[in-house]
């Protein structure tokens, strides 16, 4: 369910900016960055220059949702709770899903170490998660999930083997790495 979601004004200025993450099982959050438009409404602004008004992180409550939809409803009611006071007309506004697959990489930090790719394009509502495993090529696994799992709960369900026994990876375990688009 991770998720960027850019909101750009009636001239097609970009006027924010949110980063929906759920890093640990049952919590989410949202990194948000608002933009000013560089020129005022009367002067010519050809090439939509902005720049970093304010940037903020919240809370979310955590929900598992049913459809890309739901998600999409959900994501406009957040943006109109954090930056309603600043939107002239909520409803001129247009709300876009970049189609471009991003990269995540976390790194294993457990004593088995490796490393988990997921390639990941939420309005496609694909995802691709591979383990490397530090240990030996024979413990890496791969997987596919839709944009409704959260990226957690696809690492959990990878095994890792040490000692002839099979854990799997938990969040404390792990370090995100800027994401690669």
């Amino acid at each position: 369910m991770d998720r960027t979601l850019k909101i750009y004004t009636k001239t097609d200025h970009l006027f924010a900016e949110f980063i929906f993450q759920y890093d640990h099982p049952g919590q989410a959050t949202a990194h948000y960055v608002q933009y000013r438009r560089l020129y005022n409404d009367d002067e010519e602004d050809e090439n939509k220059s902005v720049y970093p008004l304010m940037e903020m992180d919240t809370y979310l409550s955590f929900r598992q949702f049913d459809s890309i939809e739901q998600i999409k409803a959900h994501d406009i009611e957040v943006v109109k709770k954090e930056l309603g006071r600043d939107m002239t007309d909520p409803r001129g506004y247009k709300y876009v899903y970049n189609p471009t697959p991003v990269l995540l990489r976390y790194i294993v930090t457990n004593r088995t170490g490796g490393m988990v790719n997921v390639l990941f394009s939420f309005i496609d509502n694909t995802k691709e998660v591979k383990f490397l495993s530090a240990v030996h090529p024979r413990f890496d696994f791969e997987l596919s999930a839709d944009s409704l799992e959260t990226n957690i709960s696809c690492i959990s369900r990878i095994p890792v083997y040490t000692d002839r026994d099979v854990y799997e990876i938990r969040s404390h375990d792990l370090k995100r790495l800027e994401p690669w688009y």
